[in-house]
C-alpha cells in the first residue's frame, strides 16, 4: 500500500512499428495506481499471439497480490488462457509476416505449438521501498531530484542483444531462467518518477545517460500534457521524430511512466 496522502499517477504509452496499424502492436502495459501495483511487457515478433500473451502477462501481475509472485503458481492458469483463447479461428493480422498459411489447422501450425514469447517487467511500490521483477530486456528507469537513481535490468546500453530472455505460453514454469531473471528492490519518495519501457525506448535512453544527457527531460512534456489525447498524439510524435533521426530503431514502443 502507498503512504497515506500519497497519489500515485500513471500514463501509458504505445506505438507499433511504422507501416502497422496500431492493434499489431506487440507490446503491453497496464497499472494500478491505487495498488502500487505496474507491468510491462515486450511480446516476441517471431512467435503468433504475442501481443495476448504480453498483455496476458501484464493484466495477471496487476491483478494478483504477491510482492514476487512465483512463476509456478500464476503461470499454467495463465498459458492454458492463451491456449484457449488462440484455439478459436486463427486471425492471420496476429501472425508475423509470411508465417501463416489458411490451408492449415490452427492446431498444425508449428508456431501455435511452440507459443509465444515475450519479456517481462513488474513493479509494485509499498509505503516508502520499491520491488521489481525482470525476465528480458524490458527496464525501469527511477528519477529522482534530477537524478537517474537506479537503472534496472539493464544498466548500460552495451549490454541489449538480440536474444533476451523470455517468458514462454507453453514453456513450463520450472523452465522459466529464473537465474537469468532478475530482482530489484530500492527505496522512494513523494516525487520520485519511474519510467518503465521497452527494449527499442530503454536502449535509446541509456545512450542519451551515457553520452551525458537528460533523457527523462524529454519524457516529463507527456506528463504535463493537459488530455490523455493530446498526451498520446504528443508522445507518438516524438517517437515518429527519433525514429527519423535514427536516434530509435523502429519497433514496437510501449512507455508506462509511474509519478509518485
Amino acid at each position: 500500500m502507498t503512504p497515506p496522502g500519497t497519489a500515485i499517477r500513471c500514463r501509458a504509452f504505445r506505438l507499433p512499428r511504422q507501416g502497422y496499424a496500431p492493434e499489431e502492436c506487440q507490446d503491453a502495459s497496464a497499472g494500478d495506481p491505487e495498488r502500487g501495483r505496474f507491468a510491462i511487457a515486450d511480446g516476441a515478433a517471431e512467435s503468433p499471439y504475442s501481443a495476448l500473451w504480453a498483455r496476458l502477462l501484464v493484466e495477471e501481475f496487476v491483478r494478483r497480490s504477491e510482492r514476487r509472485p512465483q512463476w509456478a503458481n500464476w503461470l499454467p492458469s495463465l498459458q492454458q488462457r492463451w491456449a484457449d483463447q488462440v484455439s478459436r479461428p486463427v486471425d492471420p493480422r496476429l501472425w508475423p509476416a509470411d508465417s501463416f498459411d489458411p490451408g492449415v489447422p490452427w492446431y498444425l501450425e508449428p508456431g501455435l505449438l511452440q507459443g509465444a514469447f515475450a519479456t517481462f517487467l513488474g513493479l509494485v511500490i509499498e509505503e516508502t521501498s520499491w520491488d521489481a521483477l525482470a525476465v528480458g530486456d524490458s527496464c525501469l528507469f527511477q528519477v529522482r531530484g534530477g537524478r537517474l537513481r537506479r537503472a534496472f535490468p539493464i544498466e548500460r546500453a552495451a549490454d541489449f542483444s538480440n536474444a533476451p530472455w523470455l517468458i514462454g505460453s507453453r514453456t513450463s514454469p520450472g523452465e522459466v531462467p529464473h537465474k537469468e531473471g532478475a530482482v530489484g528492490q530500492g527505496d522512494c519518495r513523494p516525487r520520485d518518477h519511474f519510467w518503465l519501457m521497452t527494449d527499442a525506448l530503454a536502449r535509446w535512453f541509456l545512450v542519451q545517460v551515457e553520452e551525458g544527457g537528460k533523457p527523462w527531460l524529454d519524457l516529463e512534456p507527456l506528463l504535463n500534457s493537459p488530455t490523455e489525447d493530446d498526451a498520446q498524439q504528443l508522445f507518438a510524435g516524438w517517437i515518429e521524430s527519433l525514429r527519423t533521426d535514427r536516434q530509435l530503431r523502429n519497433d514496437d514502443v510501449a512507455l508506462l511512466a509511474v509519478m509518485l
